[in-house]
């Protein structure tokens, strides 16, 4: 064969070997990507998952599916709640109550709850539902009770000359309009109302911390405390921050060594998932919110 011939089929077969490393690089790249976007973990071996609980409680099906979606995870072998709350609907916090409680008793993980800065009424609630609470020595806690507020504007509608005709079923159904005050017996019925969801709250603090009902009836009041003060009265188990419960969390599970922890990361922001956002706040706020003979008002919330 020519000398030339030669360096030229030399020349096209290292090109070849660059353009099939190149593609192959670039195929490896993207499939990280892909498989990354789809949420596969490359990592193995058992962790500890942390589930966040933000702000105040009123959508708990985002809660629910972040829950699920980790708990549904092969790698996880114990979940730690991080709450940073004040509360919230009292539905809503109920049912992320029971959502925790079913990781723990139908697939067996060990949950415990990291108080944040604040932890308070149905945040605290929240955590009753793990089989141990840590506490920041500065985290807000406590504020056992319930709330009710219901605007009255009748005096601004009378000022600017509106009035309001009102044909109703019965004498509750539109107590708490925004267009006229409680009447004494309205009061009375929603007054009920309240002291019946705070002994439920009451009956939970009692069972969950193994504390006498009296007990916690005489914290019940509406009090903070310190995370240090929750500790001496019963309501936390011990001071410590986040990496100590997922330590404590992942010696429950019997993972040694360092643990591995799992996260749910926000995705990028873009415009559709700000649209997304948007509607699901509004979601949120409608769904907090009672109406009745067309005005909306605040429901029941824990905090």
């Amino acid at each position: 064969m020519p000398r030339g011939n030669s360096h030229i089929t030399s020349g096209c077969l290292v090109l070849l070997g660059v353009g099939l490393a190149l593609c192959l690089t670039a195929v490896l790249v993207i499939a990280g990507f892909v498989l990354a976007f789809y949420g596969v973990d490359f990592e193995r071996g058992p962790a500890v998952a942390v589930l966040n609980i933000y702000g105040e409680l009123v959508d708990e099906q985002y809660v629910l599916e972040q829950l699920a979606e980790l708990a549904d995870n092969p790698a996880t072998k114990a979940l730690v709640v991080r709450v940073n709350s004040p509360g919230g609907d009292v539905t809503a916090v109920e049912e992320v109550f029971n959502g925790l409680k079913r990781v723990q008793n139908e697939e067996g993980l060990p949950v415990v709850a990291s108080m944040g800065s604040t932890a308070a009424s149905g945040g605290y609630y929240v955590c009753c539902a793990t089989q141990r609470i840590f506490a920041n020595k500065s985290s807000l806690t406590g504020s056992l009770g319930v709330i009710i507020e219901y605007p009255n504007a009748e005096a601004l509608l009378e000022k600017v000359g509106i009035t309001f005709e009102v044909i109703k079923s019965g004498e509750f159904k539109n107590a708490g309009s925004l267009t006229r005050p409680l009447t004494e017996p309205q009061r009375e019925h929603l007054q009920g109302v309240i002291e019946d969801y705070h002994e439920m709250f009451i009956e939970l603090v009692s069972a969950e911390r193994s504390l006498d009902v009296e007990e916690v009836r005489a914290l019940a009041d509406g009090r903070v405390f310190t995370g240090r003060q929750a500790v001496e009265l019963g309501l936390a188990d011990e001071i410590g921050d986040l990496d100590t419960a997922i330590h404590f969390a992942a010696s429950l599970a019997g993972i040694e060594g360092e643990p591995r922890v799992i996260r749910l990361e926000e995705p990028p922001l873009s415009l559709f998932s700000l649209v997304h956002r948007l509607g699901a706040a509004a979601a949120r706020l409608q769904r907090g919110w009672a109406r009745s003979s067309g005005f909306p008002k605040p429901g029941y919330v824990l905090r």
